[in-house]
């Protein structure tokens, strides 16, 4: 396997590179590569300095998301990130391109950040339902103080390298060579005598703690009707960066991510975001950051899709339910309008909305069967991008799993007795019988 992270001394500084192009994702063999090379400059005492850069056009794109749900190799990103912001000699993170999730926080844990002009720095773990989960909470507000810190984490957008050195996050631009100005820095540090700057002690940003609780009380006010779980948790892990010791603080930021990791929201969302990245393109394609279906095969399967919810809605039209309850029905789940155009949510109604996903799940499963789409998958990331199926809850397929599959059949074959829009399919069973369900089905 090709060594994930490279190692050298020049003149006293250790330059270490993550050497996973193109995204130089932190899976456990680049955590672990990365802990052995800053335990040696740790323990070297011909070593003044380290420089953290990467090889490739971005930084790190953080986590491999691959490995979220399942056993953690040590060492952690905390963990590391914990180690490197330990380290007894000045570490400078070079940043070019991205530096998003974990990565960001490799970046906050270093003492120093420089950065390409183009470079942005962002902490999107929102997106997919999680909080920071390796001291980004905790560091980011001390940086840049908790009202600019909240705005990223909760709107999960990155924030460029002028903006980030005006707030106080990087502490220079580099217009030339990147390396060469990190190595540059870091013996200007050497010569200067200045050594390490663990961002955990910067209160800087937490001494006013009058402005510190008006910036959480109005990120709560902003998020009273966010029906998001991750956004919640940021801003008690926020909050708690002002009232608690560091590392108190640092194992609520813990639990509150284990907790988001395995809220449905986040299985969902994790979900969809793998959907988008494995469906076939002529399916779905890349507008500028969306997605949208391609014609005609895409956009074929969305009309199935529509089609089989707007019969459902009108069956249950004739049973009695109003226009006005479905719509208002499917609004409150998280649908922009309802199938007849309503937009009021004032009245959510699981019945309602469990028949018309029944439906989706029905017609869905036809799909696969016919080979329309490759997998159950396929149809998640087809119904969100394409009738606006709401993200959270991750595709009607995924939507099916979080109900259980057992209770969902049971009512399919209940409401076949309605209409055939509600015919249990044997995609189902088949999904039934596994315990990864519609997962296994790829």
């Amino acid at each position: 396997m090709a060594k994930l992270v490279r190692f050298r001394v020049l003149d006293g500084v250790a330059v270490v590179t993550l050497d996973a192009p193109p995204v130089n994702a932190l899976s456990g063999a680049m955590r672990a590569g990365l802990w052995d090379v800053f335990t040696r400059i740790n323990s070297n005492d011909d070593i003044k300095a380290g420089v953290l850069m990467a090889a490739g056009h971005l930084f790190s794109a953080g986590a491999d998301i691959r490995e979220f749900g399942g056993a953690v190799r040590d060492p952690s990103l905390r963990q590391l990130c914990d180690l490197i912001e330990g380290c007894a000699k000045p570490v400078v993170a070079a940043i070019q391109g991205q530096a998003l999730g974990g990565g960001a926080e490799l970046v906050l844990a270093a003492h120093y950040r420089l950065a390409t002009p183009d470079a942005r720095i962002g902490l999107p773990e929102v997106a997919l339902g999680l909080v920071p989960g390796a001291g980004g909470t905790q560091r980011l507000p001390r940086l840049i103080g908790p009202e600019r810190a909240l705005q990223m984490m909760i709107s999960t957008n990155s924030i460029d390298a002028g903006s980030a050195q005006r707030a106080g996050l990087v502490d220079g631009i580099v217009q030339g060579d990147l390396g060469s100005g990190a190595i540059a820095f870091a013996k200007g540090l050497i010569e200067s005598g200045k050594g390490a700057r663990p961002t955990r002690a910067n209160r800087s940003h937490l001494r006013d703690g009058r402005a510190y609780q008006a910036a959480i009380s109005k990120a709560r006010t902003a998020l009273v009707s966010n029906p998001l779980h991750a956004p919640h948790r940021v801003v008690e892990c926020v909050e708690a960066a002002a009232l608690l010791p560091f590392e108190t603080a640092m194992a609520l930021e813990s639990d509150a991510f284990d907790r988001c990791l395995a809220h449905p929201q986040s299985l969902a969302l994790r979900h969809v975001f793998m959907a988008e990245r494995r469906i076939d393109d002529a399916l779905i394609e890349r507008d500028g950051v969306a997605f949208k279906p391609v014609v005609p095969i895409g956009k074929a399967v969305v009309l199935r899709l529509r089609k089989a919810m707007r019969t459902a809605a009108e069956a249950l039209v004739k049973h009695g339910q109003s226009e006005a309850e479905i719509d208002a029905a499917m609004v409150a789940y998280g649908f922009r309008k309802g199938p007849f155009g309503g937009r009021d949510a004032s009245v959510a109604n699981d019945a309602i909305s469990r028949r018309l996903i029944g439906a989706l799940v029905v017609e869905g499963s036809h799909c696969v069967e016919e080979q329309a789409v490759q997998r159950p998958a396929d149809i998640d990331a087809l119904a969100v991008h394409g009738i606006g199926f709401p993200r959270r809850n991750g595709g009607p397929m995924r939507a099916a799993q979080s109900m259980g599959l057992i209770g969902v059949r049971s009512d399919l074959r209940d409401w076949a007795q309605e209409s055939d829009i509600w015919a249990a399919p044997e995609l189902l069973d088949a999904a039934i019988k596994d315990s990864k369900g519609f997962d296994a089905l790829a």
